[in-house]
This record gives structure tokens, C-alpha cells and sequence, in this order.
């Protein structure tokens, strides 16, 4: 078995003629007596008169250009490939679809991620907007006719709730006190509902008029148009402060609790004292 591996493996150098005369008397012996190695040295020859009868073809001119430029050059002269032209084309074509295509891929990401930017489905983006413009201007028109505003007008888009049936159902934590210092007490809920934003406005009314406390998630977006604010700072708790002509605003954060305190109060150690009992309270659960 091994002389007749040995065999096979020299069959090619056989039929070309270049074994010396004592081993192509020993591979002709074996030959005539093993019909596997017979049946393989009939095929070689069967494939070399096939390749002898193939054409030669001259390699193409820019060919002896390119080598003759690389030789004078000094670099060693790479091996050039002849692409048919109907090759040629296609992979142009592709390569020109490629930038089409990327261009299409980014412009469908883009998109995607803005919608989901817009409805909160991307952690840490926005989850929408709380835009308190329009309710500035309604607690205007209700100071001018009851100048006292012993309770802040109810929110537009928002509605009246059950405050222990609602609180189940609000994906953020909320600081709800029943009492304020200054003898606030807690007369009504409302809830906000747009898309996957989810916001709450807390009317408190006591002996020196009405505020309320508007709480959303700190990835949403709290805004009141452009009206200008100021940095305030409450023993450690940052705010925003935010004047109009019939009462103040005062947005913080609290973990991950957005709130928005509206009192008609300009006496910063009341409004010290509001801003630290809602701390305290969050401090309390969390």
C-alpha cells in the first residue's frame, strides 16, 4: 500500500518523461499489475492533451505597461487581473449603490430614534414635554380677578383623580404630603396624560392664599416657554427661579422626581422651608 502511495504520487512525473530509467521500469512493473494506478495515469494523460489543446491567450497591453512601469520604478510588479468588462460594471455599480444604501440606513435610524426619542422609548432620552407657558398666563387672568388667589386654578389638559387609586398607575416616585408648613393642606389631584409622559399638579390652599406643586419624571422635559429664569439654591437643593407678575416658580429635582413649585409667597424663608419639606419627604422613601 505504502510503494503504491509512492506510486501515485510520481505518475505526473511519469508521463512527462523525467524518472530516471531504473524507476520508470519499476513504476511501469507496478502499473501493469495495479488496474487503481492504471485508471489514474489513463486520466492524467486524458487531462494534459486536453490542456495542450487549450489556447494560449497574449496577456493584454496595459499588462507590459504596468510591469515595465513597476521595474523601472524599482518595486516588484503585482499580479494584474483581467476583469471582463460586464464585471467591471457590476462592481462599479455596486460600489456607487453602497453610499446610497448607507445614506438610506442612516436616514431610517435617524428617524427611529427620533420617534422614539419623542415617546420616551430610549433610556435616558426625554420622555415628552410639560410645557407650563399657557398655565402661567391662566394663573395671570385669575389674580387679576381675585387678587387674594387663595387657590390656583386647575391645569388645562389635566383631570381631577383618585389620588390612592391613581398612584398605582404613576411610573415615577411622588412626593404627595397632605400638610405644608405654613398650614398648606392638600385639597385636590390631577393627572396629566400625553403619549408615555405621565404628570401630577398638587393644589394646596392655607390661611394666606393657595400654591401648587407640579411632579413629573426628571427625563421629561419641564418647560415655560421664555421665561426667563435665575439660579436659586435651598440648602443644597438647586432650583430655577422663575418671576411673573402674580406669582413665582421654582423647579427642582429630587432623585428622579421633576417638581415645580408655584406660590404667590416672596418670603424666601417660607419658600426655604417648602422646598426642604419636600426634600425631607423624598429623603423619607428613598
Amino acid at each position: 500500500m505504502k510503494f503504491c502511495f509512492h506510486i501515485k504520487r510520481r505518475l505526473s512525473a511519469y508521463c512527462e518523461g523525467e524518472l530516471s530509467a531504473g524507476e520508470l521500469a519499476r513504476i511501469q512493473a507496478h502499473i501493469e499489475r495495479c488496474a487503481d494506478c492504471h485508471r489514474r495515469l489513463e486520466q492524467i494523460r486524458k487531462n494534459s492533451r486536453l490542456m495542450r489543446q487549450m489556447p494560449l491567450q497574449e496577456p493584454g497591453d496595459e499588462l507590459w505597461y504596468a510591469i515595465a512601469r513597476d521595474l523601472s520604478s524599482g518595486r516588484s510588479p503585482e499580479p494584474a487581473r483581467d476583469v471582463p468588462s460586464g464585471r467591471w460594471l457590476g462592481f462599479s455599480k455596486r460600489r456607487l449603490m453602497r453610499p446610497a444604501a448607507i445614506a438610506i440606513a442612516l436616514a431610517l435610524i435617524t428617524t427611529a430614534m427620533l420617534l422614539a426619542s419623542q415617546y420616551g422609548l430610549l433610556p435616558g432620552g426625554h420622555r415628552g414635554e410639560l410645557n407650563l407657558a399657557g398655565y402661567l398666563d391662566l394663573v395671570g387672568d385669575v389674580a387679576a380677578a381675585e387678587p387674594a388667589l387663595r387657590e390656583f386654578p386647575p391645569a388645562p389638559g389635566f383631570t381631577t383623580v383618585n389620588w390612592p387609586e391613581a398612584r398605582a398607575t404613576i411610573g415615577f416616585p411622588v412626593i404627595a404630603p397632605e400638610i405644608l408648613p405654613g398650614g398648606y393642606r392638600l385639597t385636590s389631584v390631577r393627572l396629566y396624560t400625553h403619549g408615555g409622559l405621565r404628570a401630577l399638579q398638587f393644589k394646596y390652599r392655607g390661611e394666606q392664599g393657595g400654591l401648587c406643586v407640579f411632579q413629573l419624571p426628571a427625563r421629561s422635559k419641564l418647560s415655560f416657554g421664555e421665561q426667563p429664569s435665575e439660579q436659586y439654591q435651598s440648602d443644597g437643593v438647586q432650583c430655577r427661579l422663575l418671576r411673573s407678575q402674580h406669582c413665582s416658580v421654582y423647579p427642582f429635582v429630587l432623585g428622579e422626581t421633576q417638581c415645580a413649585l408655584m406660590t404667590r409667597q416672596t418670603d424666601p424663608a417660607t419658600v426655604d422651608a417648602l422646598i426642604q419639606f419636600f426634600n425631607a419627604e423624598y429623603k423619607k422613601t428613598h
